[in-house]
């Protein structure tokens, strides 16, 4: 019979805590010896510049911020190609931390 999966105590929480990135929002679940991060999250993903100039780039996201902030959200997820070096910095300099130590994929799944 499989295990039963649930919440994860606080304990269980604070052995992933270090490299997985929790949030308000994020739930650790278990089964076992395996533990998940089920995390509900507000996304700015795909950005879709089109050659825009950079001034433009640093007013939309800096637009997009103060929208999504008066509605209350605290923080965003977003991806970035890994080798547009001119949007990294971008992002970095609008206060983006860098969670990702490689480049990876990403997958949706339909329920």
């Amino acid at each position: 019979m499989l295990e039963k999966i649930r919440l994860a105590t606080e304990e269980e929480v604070a052995e992933v805590a270090a490299n997985s990135n929790l949030t308000a929002m994020s739930k650790v679940l278990v089964m076992g010896e395996i533990k998940a991060v089920w995390r509900v999250a507000h996304e700015l993903d795909p950005v879709h510049f089109n050659g825009a100039p950079v001034q433009k780039m640093y007013k939309f996201i800096w637009g997009v911020e103060n929208i999504m902030r008066g509605a209350g959200v605290t923080e965003y997820f977003y991806n970035t190609p890994a080798d547009d070096l001119k949007y990294h910095k971008i992002v970095e300099e609008l206060g983006g931390q860098r969670l990702s130590k490689q480049p990876d994929y990403r997958w949706r799944i339909n329920l």
